[in-house]
């Protein structure tokens, strides 16, 4: 598992393009900015999810497993396969050992600029 790094970033702000939720992230980046340190898991869990919930509707999921490729070190069609245990292990690793806040405060600053 590596660190988030500025790619990440840029490819995560591309979903949020692409997902059109850019208003719903929006809330939830606010929740991050009053999260304490035992919140901020679960908002980023939250995010996650919306994410894919947004996603899912619009047949996008490969963009999902290219971000997620990057930071499990694997490969999108590896993660697309990826047994759930495994994948929620894998998202609880990402969250543990990354300042969640720190990165969904950088998207923010590039999803809120027209």
């Amino acid at each position: 598992m590596r660190k988030l790094n500025t790619s990440d970033v840029f490819t995560f702000a591309r979903i949020v393009k692409a997902s059109g939720m850019r208003e719903e992230l929006k809330k939830i980046l606010k929740d991050v900015a009053v999260a304490g340190e035992k919140d901020i898991e679960d908002v980023g869990m939250d995010t996650i999810l919306a994410l894919l919930e947004a996603l899912s509707e619009r047949k996008s999921e490969e963009a999902i497993y290219q971000l997620l490729a990057g930071p499990f070190e694997t490969t999108a069609e590896e993660v697309e396969k990826m047994e759930l245990p495994d994948l929620f292990k894998n998202l609880r690793m990402l969250s543990e050992e990354n300042d969640l806040k720190a990165f969904f405060n950088y998207v923010s600053g590039i999803v809120g600029k027209k």
